[in-house]
């Protein structure tokens, strides 16, 4: 059963409702009927900002939590998945690029040659800066001896 989502539960709650209470009271009802519950969280990231799974910190409702981002590299949005936690698994902590195709979900390479994906300042590790500046010091080079 999806959940889409936990955020639209808090409009039902009473002034001064305990949205942790709800949320866990929903989810477990639901884990009696034998049904499992995928669970979507909407919450606003923005650049510097520290991560919160959830306003009202409720990751320990949950086995799982992944991770949704859209992220800028070289001028162009990019997808971004990372699987924050996975409880009892030793789990890939890669960031990996995702696409949403007519024929589903599908997980692409991850972001290896940047670092700071996460925090909204995604720049090349300084390894492939280097490789960069020595292709185009190359290109410019060999542009230069054809003349």
């Amino acid at each position: 059963m999806v959940i889409d989502s936990l955020n639209h539960l808090e409009m039902y709650l009473p002034r001064g409702g305990d949205m942790r209470k709800e949320a866990y009271r929903v989810l477990n009802y639901v884990k009696t009927k034998e049904i499992s519950p995928l669970a979507i969280w909407e919450t606003q990231q923005t650049a510097g900002q520290a991560f919160s799974v959830t306003d009202v910190g409720m990751s320990f409702l949950v086995d799982c939590i992944l991770l949704l981002k859209f992220v800028e590299i070289d001028s162009a949005m990019r997808k971004a998945l990372v699987i924050m936690k996975m409880r009892g698994s030793d789990h890939d902590k890669e960031l990996k690029q995702y696409a949403i195709t007519p024929q589903g979900f599908k997980i692409e390479g991850g972001f290896s040659d940047y670092e700071g994906v996460m925090s909204g300042s995604p720049h090349k590790v300084a390894s492939e800066r280097f490789v960069d500046m020595f292709q185009k010091a190359s290109e410019k080079h060999k542009g230069g001896l054809s003349h």
